[in-house]
């Protein structure tokens, strides 16, 4: 492990003990370790790895900022209350992941690095936090190699919840409109077309030929216009969905891209929209997550907190992570 976290730098931002919370009223900052602790795998509840790394976005002509999104996160995160269910366990402040030089270096970076932390806390839920959604690669390569470890034959699902399908095909080096393209034709991933959910996604977002080849790879779309508009319908009818995925598959990697959201309730992200999907309903599918009996992670992607407003789009990021961590709505 130590060889791999070489490829991990320490989150050493001081959280001062207001922070923490009261004795009766804790906070999350009073339960967050760094990888130095080296606590008992039993009593980490959770693992946060950030990805301070936008280049893929750059790459694809978005603009700049989530490479702040970790940072910005775990400032949110922290300042969230620790449920009693939670008991003593703790949550692992992984640090972020040194970038390598290409994008490509980079997720193959992330892949392993995922691997090794599911190995070292094959009980605890990852979450990843970037950083541009073509890290969704490096995350998902990093489950699947985890659970090959394990069972050579294991099969992994994905719901991607984005505004935009990213299955661009690429010549050079891979960017935040390829993750799934990646995900889908690379054996490595372990992830076959009908294993895709992707949930959220807008007309006015995508080349119909991108539509097309999800369809034709056989996965799942769930358009814009297609979820209820009441946040709790929306919500219980993608909790059955993972819920599905999750009974028939070893793994299941939840992938939520921030400009899934309208920009009236997420601004800070890489490319808004006017229009999105009901973030209750992200909610109560991440808090559903957390309670699947597969192995599952959440990554959060593409937080740009130099367009945010009063951190709305980091408070939502942190909420959703929260509830895949406690289980709660």
């Amino acid at each position: 492990m130590a060889d791999t976290i070489r490829f991990v730098r320490a989150d050493d931002t001081p959280l001062s003990a207001e922070r923490k919370g009261r004795r009766d009223d804790p906070r999350m900052a009073a339960r967050m370790v760094g990888l130095d602790a080296d606590p008992a795998a039993a009593d980490v509840a959770a693992v946060v790895l950030g990805v301070a790394d936008d280049r893929g976005v750059h790459l694809n002509g978005g603009r700049m900022g989530a490479a702040d999104g970790p940072a910005r996160f775990r400032d949110y995160f922290s300042r969230l209350p620790v449920p009693a269910s939670m008991e003593l366990r703790c949550v692992v402040s992984a640090g972020d992941l040194m970038p390598a030089e290409h994008t490509s270096e980079t997720h193959a970076r992330l892949a392993e690095v995922v691997a090794v932390l599911r190995e070292r806390f094959p009980m605890s839920r990852l979450i990843i936090v970037g950083g541009g959604h073509d890290h969704a690669y490096g995350e998902v390569l990093g489950l699947s190699r985890a659970l090959a470890t394990k069972n050579p034959e294991a099969r992994l699902a994905v719901c991607n919840i984005d505004a935009h399908a990213d299955v661009r095909p690429h010549q050079g080096e891979p960017h935040s409109g390829t993750p799934f393209r990646r995900i889908l034709l690379e054996p490595a991933t372990r992830v076959a077309g009908p294993s895709l959910l992707a949930w959220g996604l807008q007309a006015a977002c995508n080349a119909s030929l991108h539509l097309d080849f999800l369809r034709q790879q056989g996965c799942r779309v769930v358009m814009w216009q297609e979820i209820d508009s009441d946040e709790h319908a929306a919500g219980a009818a993608l909790v059955r969905d993972l819920h599905e995925l999750a009974q028939h598959h070893e793994g299941l990697a939840l992938s939520v891209d921030m400009d899934a959201f309208a920009q009236s309730v997420a601004p800070g992200v890489s490319a808004p929209s006017p229009l999105g999907v009901p973030a209750g309903a992200v909610v109560l599918a991440a808090a559903a997550l957390g309670n699947q009996k597969c192995a599952t992670q959440l990554g959060i992607y593409e937080l740009n907190p130099r367009f945010d407003q009063d951190g709305a789009t980091a408070r939502l990021a942190a909420r959703i992570v929260w509830s895949y961590v406690t289980g709660l709505a």
